[in-house]
């Protein structure tokens, strides 16, 4: 199936929606740009690599799993591979988050090498499926130096001047030692989550492969092998809304790529995503975009035209940084 947010071709559905830098350099970098062009909270997802979430304005809430845990401003989030994990944004619409996620591959080079198996694996397969990053604001805070890193790699993102990718290297690998050095590891792999997410992942497959057509309630909960009730019971723990609403969200956010990025009529792109009701489309995206169909494509195209870099809240001044 094809990315919705990025148009390229992505290997499975419990992948999240990430576009690296290059192939051969995965690392991708997120603002809030897209919550610019309406409210809506990220979806819930997990992906095989690294995620980070760093709490740049306001306080932000993130589910991980069975747990929602509360970031405050200036705090970061490291969320392993594999779990299940949402940015409640709708309930902090204020927050403005910066979000890093990349293969641990970055750090460790090549598939076997000591530094994966020394210090790479004890941290991705214990029984953490994630580990919050305090700033205290002090000097010596190993918190603080580990957000400082993870921020300046940021800045050369951003920037993108000549060896920015070493720049963004150097700063993820003292992101990862900072953070080795100051977390609790495991010598066997952990068990970091409840088999019910397992069920929770199924549905959410099913509906990401299959959107685009008239499924049901009981479609989704067959593909995940529980019960109506059962499903949207556990919907509602790990991912904050019911799988028909997530279902829709879904549709809705499809949707908005193909009108960022086609000419596509608003109709051809309701028949595509599954709403073949134009009424029914042009209402739903309203409710949730807080904006009609055409008024997104015409902001979508006023934001495109932004550089891309601009990152909200956060000074791009890599002058400070410490290469050591």
């Amino acid at each position: 199936m094809k990315n919705p947010l990025t148009g390229e071709q992505i290997n499975s559905a419990d992948e999240k929606f990430a576009k690296h830098i290059k192939p051969e350099f995965p690392v991708s970098f997120y603002n809030d740009w897209f919550k610019s062009l309406g409210p809506c909270s990220y979806f819930a997802h997990w992906q095989s690599e690294i995620e980070v979430i760093l709490a740049v304005k306001g306080d932000i809430a993130v589910s991980c799993n069975d747990e929602v845990i509360k970031l405050h401003e200036g705090d970061a989030l490291f969320i392993n591979s594999n779990i299940l994990n949402c940015v409640l944004h709708d309930d902090y619409p204020d927050s403005v988050i910066q979000t890093i996620i990349f293969n641990p591959v970055i750090i460790y080079g090549f598939h076997s090498s000591e530094i994966e198996k020394l210090y790479v694996l004890p941290v991705i397969n214990g029984d953490h499926p994630y580990f919050y990053i305090k700033d205290t604001k002090e000097p010596d805070n190993w918190g603080k130096k580990c957000i400082d890193a993870l921020t300046n790699a940021i800045r050369f993102n951003a920037l993108r001047k000549d060896g920015f990718e070493l720049g963004i290297q150097i700063m993820l690998l003292d992101a990862w030692y900072i953070l080795y050095r100051n977390i609790p590891k495991s010598d066997v792999i952990g068990n970091t989550f409840s088999p019910k997410v397992l069920f929770v992942k199924n549905a959410i497959s099913f509906i990401t492969e299959n959107y685009m057509k008239n499924i049901t309630l009981d479609d989704i909960s067959g593909s995940s092998l529980l019960s109506k009730s059962e499903l949207c019971k556990l919907f509602r723990k790990y991912v904050n809304q019911s799988p028909i609403q997530y279902l829709l969200r879904y549709r809705i956010l499809t949707a908005c790529y193909y009108i960022s990025n086609t000419d596509l009529s608003i109709t051809d792109i309701a028949n595509t995503v599954g709403i073949p009701d134009p009424n029914y489309f042009a209402i739903s995206f309203k409710k949730i975009m807080s904006m009609s169909p055409t008024t997104f494509r015409h902001k979508s195209l006023a934001v495109k035209k932004d550089d891309g870099n601009n990152i909200p809240y956060l000074s791009l001044n890599l002058s400070t940084v410490n290469l050591y």
